[in-house]
């Protein structure tokens, strides 16, 4: 068996250099009537899907902006989060702020680091503006139901508690303050100069600490600073930004007595717990083929020109069914399947530098609900990150389904699961989309921007 099963893999390493543009490939080894074909003409049923909610919380970026796609409508993103510091005996830079009754507050400002993500014009101005919150952040749990009486599937994007792109806390309706601005992902920092009225009465405040709300970081956030909400008034066609939750602060400068003099010194307030960031992600399809579809509903590709869609932080999805795969195995029963790819190419011309695709895209398992259910390393599934080359429009990502297919071909059912194509579980990080040509995609260029399987299997030839 060991012998036979390497020269299994001796066949299937030598065929997948093959021009695929030769099909099918056929070849006879020493004699021995062993074949191995390469097909990559399967059908790959696709079709987009809008999800209902997804979890945005803890992902490390904070999204900020507006922003208008073409084929996707328009895109808003405000962020939230919880503001403290950093209790004695914890790790970090921190402590009470306490500044001496004779300290004086010179100024306070907004530090937020940009992480280099984005999406759409960064040219354009926006305006930010900062609230704070009027009631506490409180997680979204799901409903105490014992497993027995569970009717729906429960997906991974929506089976546990947390903070969604649909989540909204009140706020006081005035700002802490607004400032336009120009997003510079490329540099380093957004730097804003909040209101002194705002600084020096947390000054004075900290001060005094009759209610040690500047002494006990869970009292400040209970009693006396819910959180932030931070939003952006921005044309459509503007930008999302992205900035890194680790890094943010909200930085007090002062001059606090030593001897006879008065010396710089600083504080900073920041997220202190980052799973209690998140990012608010409203998108309007109005004018697009998607304006009245309800949600969880495919929309085969046919009826969008050929083209699927895949967008981070909304929710928008692409469903995969393979109607013919497994039928075509139980009528060859003599054939084995050696190996599978499923290789999906972005279309050229839809990509930029500020229309960029998800960095990673993962395969889930789904049902007639078109929720992404389970995890997909349980069947043979992962994640692929995509392979850039700009040079000659060979971009792509690549998955390998061989361990997925191998057991549903063996598996007791007359149909190949279904999967869903998208980013990882938690999408909040980017909103950053894809748009691919479906296997009837017109293209002339390298791969026809076509989502292709390829399948390798050997038989025993008469």
């Amino acid at each position: 068996m060991r012998g036979r099963f390497f020269l299994l893999m001796m066949v299937v390493g030598l065929f997948s250099c093959e021009d695929p543009t030769t099909l099918p490939v056929s070849k006879v080894f020493n004699g021995n009537r062993l074949g191995t074909i390469y097909v990559d003409t399967f059908s790959v049923m696709t079709s987009t899907v809008q999800l209902d909610s997804m979890l945005t919380n803890g992902t490390g970026t904070m999204l900020l902006g507006k922003y208008h796609d073409e084929a996707l409508g328009d895109l808003n993103a405000s962020t939230y989060f919880q503001l403290s510091y950093v209790p004695y005996g914890s790790s970090g830079s921190g402590g009470t702020f306490l500044p001496d009754i004779r300290s004086r507050f010179d100024s306070v400002a907004l530090i937020m680091h940009y992480d280099h993500n984005y999406a759409g014009d960064t040219t354009k101005p926006v305006t930010i503006n900062m609230y704070q919150l009027s009631e506490l952040m409180n997680v979204r749990s799901l409903p105490n139901v014992p497993a027995y009486e569970v009717k729906i599937p429960v997906s991974p994007m929506g089976g546990v508690a947390g903070f969604y792109n649909n989540t909204e806390f009140q706020h006081y309706p005035d700002p802490i303050f607004s400032a336009t601005v120009k997003f510079q992902p490329h540099t380093d920092s957004l730097y804003i100069k909040l209101p002194k009225s705002f600084g020096a009465n947390w000054f004075r405040l900290a001060q005094v600490d009759s209610f040690n709300l500047f002494s006990d970081a869970n009292k400040f956030i209970a009693y006396y600073f819910y959180g932030v909400h931070m939003n952006v008034d921005a044309p459509a066609n503007a930008a999302v930004v992205g900035f890194k939750t680790g890094n943010m602060k909200i930085r007090f400068y002062y001059r606090q007595l030593l001897g006879d003099l008065y010396v710089p010194a600083r504080f900073d307030f920041h997220v202190t717990n980052p799973g209690y960031q998140f990012n608010h992600i409203d998108y309007d399809r109005s004018g697009t083929a998607f304006a009245s579809v309800p949600k969880l509903t495919p929309v085969p590709t046919a009826v969008t020109g050929n083209t699927g869609f895949v967008q981070s932080g909304t929710g928008l999805v692409t469903r995969l069914d393979f109607p013919s795969l497994k039928g075509f195995f139980a009528l060859n029963s003599g054939i084995v399947l050696s190996a599978a790819e499923l290789d999906i190419y972005p279309i050229q011309g839809t990509y930029s530098n500020i229309t960029l695709q998800p960095n990673l895209l993962t395969l889930y398992p789904t049902d007639g609900s078109s929720l992404p259910i389970g995890s997909p390393s349980t069947i043979g599934l992962g994640t692929s990150q995509i392979h850039y080359d700009l040079e000659y429009g060979n971009t792509y990502y690549s998955f390998s389904m061989f361990n997925f297919l191998f057991a549903q071909l063996k598996a007791n059912t007359n149909y190949v699961t279904p999967l869903i194509l998208a980013p990882p579980v938690s999408q909040g990080s980017s909103v950053q989309r894809l748009y691919y040509g479906d296997r009837f995609k017109i293209g002339n260029y390298q791969n026809g921007n076509k989502i292709k399987l390829r399948i390798y299997y050997t038989s025993t030839l008469n």
